[in-house]
């Protein structure tokens, strides 16, 4: 080889996208799962702390128990004072099974730098149940016009979480019509194990026929009312 002979320096710094996620395990923790299953949402912060725009995508595919509410071609903004610019992506979790549930979703930046971020929770029983079963029917017996009868119905929490719910009749005119009324009436949270004396009276202020009515339990799970179902 002829000729002159040069010798350069090459300099030169590489670096991970300057990126902020809120968490790097989005837990839903025990859920309930119901005859008619609803998705349970959370949210997923992703901040841009660098000084340039950065492209976010994931490849995960959507699953029965799990969705990741991505955009295509997503392109985060530089940091900025203003809470907008951070991308908040929805996790759609839908248990279905009594069961653990699992899933790593990777997100990928600027298609060359890679976070994994774990997905997990749990598929669980709704049991909120009678203490007794054989008070799935009670019966007031024959009373009469102007007197008053109380009875007091136990009911249980062997969920592994707290449940929020409302004692409803399926027919509320029907039920007060025919003088009945139930206590508590309003929202109620029992804890795992805890006991709710339930009161139902029954004060006729006149002659009444037979007559039959079902009291409900609306139940809320997860913030998600469920319909209303008999008292197991």
């Amino acid at each position: 080889m002829s000729g002159p002979k040069y010798d350069f320096l090459l300099l030169c710094r590489a670096r991970k996208p300057g990126i902020k996620l809120s968490s790097t395990t989005v837990d839903f923790g025990p859920c309930f799962v119901t005859r008619q299953p609803v998705p349970l949402r959370k949210m997923l912060v992703v901040h841009n702390v660098d000084s340039s725009a950065i492209s976010i995508e994931t490849d995960f595919e959507k699953k029965p128990h799990l969705d990741v509410l991505l955009v295509p071609g997503q392109v985060l903004m530089p940091d900025s004072t203003d809470e907008a610019d951070k991308l908040q992506i929805p996790i759609l979790f839908t248990p279905r099974d009594i069961k653990s549930y699992s899933e790593t979703v990777t997100f990928d930046f600027n298609n060359l730098y890679k976070v994994d971020v774990l997905v997990k929770g749990e598929g669980i029983p709704l049991q909120l149940e009678l203490k007794d079963p054989d008070q799935a029917f009670l019966d007031f017996g024959i009373v009469s016009v102007g007197g008053d009868v109380t009875k007091t119905v136990p009911l249980i929490n062997k969920s592994k979480k707290p449940v929020s719910f409302r004692l409803t009749p399926a027919d509320v005119n029907g039920f007060n019509k025919c003088c009945l009324s139930c206590s508590p009436s309003g929202d109620v949270t029992l804890k795992p194990r805890e006991v709710l004396q339930v009161e139902l009276r029954f004060n006729p202020k006149v002659r009444l026929p037979n007559f039959r009515h079902d009291l409900m339990l609306e139940v809320e799970g997860n913030n998600l009312m469920r319909q209303g179902e008999p008292i197991p």
